[in-house]
């Protein structure tokens, strides 16, 4: 097999989703676990859906967990899937902290929601601001049916992502459930902002609930989004974000042997 032209990472957000709490490895036990299949890491700060801002100490641990990976991102936290500037600097900065490239947001952290949305602008481009002199990209994910948030989001701040650090993560799962992309929805939605893709997520599902599936255990064409990300000449960070309840190093292996397999 072809080596990968992908960057491929896998999620901590694996390891907790629907475990029971006394299955859970702690963050860094769980970045270890996929440096150790040589993976790159997308770090969720928390476990549980209530869990506590990070300690100093374990924040110090996630960044001893993160040296040596190759590559390393941030998810947002669910308490900032809505605007709150302070709270979204203090992850810029956790992300510089522990070497990562990118924070990924989904649009309702940056303001874009409701039916007649107002988000703060300003304060926009001064958190991109701060994540520029930090080494921080943010990369703002589209979650179901949201191609109008993106759309207003480079209208407002700009569509070049080496002006604006402001650049887009495709979720493959998320554009095969939206109904705003026509009837080939995770190729129109990687077409749309190709000139703005720096990241993607990638999980299965059946098209009709956001199951985060291992790869092939859905009904996503991926031969098809294969033959899109070669037309495009992507070479970016491609973070599996999987759900299994068994072994999941076995589902992101199986998942970067099939992907070689598609020449990614």
């Amino acid at each position: 097999m072809t080596e990968s032209n992908l960057s491929l990472a896998g999620s901590t957000w694996g390891f907790f989703f629907n475990r029971e709490p006394e299955t859970w490895l702690s963050i860094p036990q769980a970045i270890e676990e996929l440096k150790s299949i040589g993976f790159g890491v997308e770090v969720w700060t928390n476990r549980g859906w209530d869990e506590p801002w990070l300690t100093e100490q374990l924040a110090r641990e996630i960044a001893e967990a993160c040296a040596g990976a190759s590559h390393v991102s941030v998810h947002t936290r669910p308490e900032h899937w809505q605007w709150d500037p302070h709270g979204l600097s203090d992850e810029v900065e956790f992300c510089s902290l522990i070497g990562a490239s990118a924070l990924i947001l989904h649009p309702n952290s940056l303001g874009f929601e409701g039916t007649s949305p107002h988000p703060d602008f300003p304060g926009i481009r001064r958190l991109a601001a701060q994540a520029r002199d930090l080494g921080v990209r943010l990369v703002l994910e589209n979650t179901p049916n949201t191609m109008w948030a993106l759309d207003l989001a480079l209208d407002e701040i700009g569509d070049d992502p080496q002006e604006t650090n402001l650049g887009i993560c495709i979720d493959v799962g998320h554009a095969y459930i939206s109904q705003d992309a026509g009837r080939e929805p995770i190729r129109n939605y990687i077409e749309r902002y190709k000139g703005q893709l720096v990241h993607l997520h990638l999980h299965d599902n059946f098209g009709d609930a956001d199951d985060h599936l291992p790869l092939q255990e859905g009904s996503i064409d991926w031969q098809n989004l294969a033959d899109t990300l070669k037309a495009i000449d992507y070479h970016g960070p491609a973070v599996l974000e999987l759900q299994r309840q068994g072994d999941l190093l076995a589902a992101f292996t199986d998942a970067r042997d099939y992907l070689r397999s598609l020449g990614l």
